[in-house]
């Protein structure tokens, strides 16, 4: 075993300075440190304000459609929308530019835009919507007079029509009284 020679304090010296050089690394450092912390919240919070935002902010945002929805509905909804035009974007997953924390959603723009697009849409999607037309009115008039049959008058039998207003059972509610 080494004697150790604690009459000269060496040891106790090396050890101050050491303590002595990491206080003064940290000491200037904490104040870079902190404000780096500041930031790096900052960015994270207005990073989530920004992509949970419903309007799209093109400086700070992108579009894409790489994702595994796109890859499987593309092939069925390109066509299909070459064909009738049923406006259903598969490029709607937003991703930030610039943030030190990357974030991506999937923005559902599937939604109805404008209240003729609650009949219009899905109208088109109708296989029965083909049928609808002046042709098709004229025929069924007059088989509805012939037969003296009002169900089969264009007034009454609409292809490819679709009411809005209509709501369907399962989605009504009773009202709860008396806490039900």
């Amino acid at each position: 075993m080494v004697a150790i020679n604690f009459n000269k304090g060496q040891a106790l010296i090396e050890t101050m300075i050491s303590v002595a050089c990491l206080a003064f690394i940290l000491g200037t450092g904490l104040n870079e440190l902190v404000s780096a912390e500041k930031l790096a919240t900052n960015d994270l919070t207005n990073t989530r304000k920004l992509i949970w935002d419903y309007r799209f902010d093109a400086k700070s945002l992108n579009t894409s459609s790489d994702y595994r929805m796109y890859e499987r509905l593309g092939v069925v909804l390109n066509p299909l929308d070459r064909l009738i035009q049923v406006d259903l974007p598969l490029n709607n997953l937003w991703v930030t530019r610039r943030s030190i924390f990357p974030m991506a959603k999937l923005n559902d723009s599937w939604e109805a835009k404008q209240e003729g697009d609650l009949s219009n849409r899905p109208a088109k999607l109708v296989v029965n919507n083909a049928l609808s037309g002046s042709i098709t009115n004229a025929l069924q008039d007059g088989l509805g007079f012939l037969f003296v049959s009002e169900e089969l008058s264009s007034d009454s039998l609409r292809f490819g029509y679709i009411n809005n207003e209509v709501v369907p059972e399962s989605a009504l509610k009773e009202e709860c009284i008396d806490g039900c």
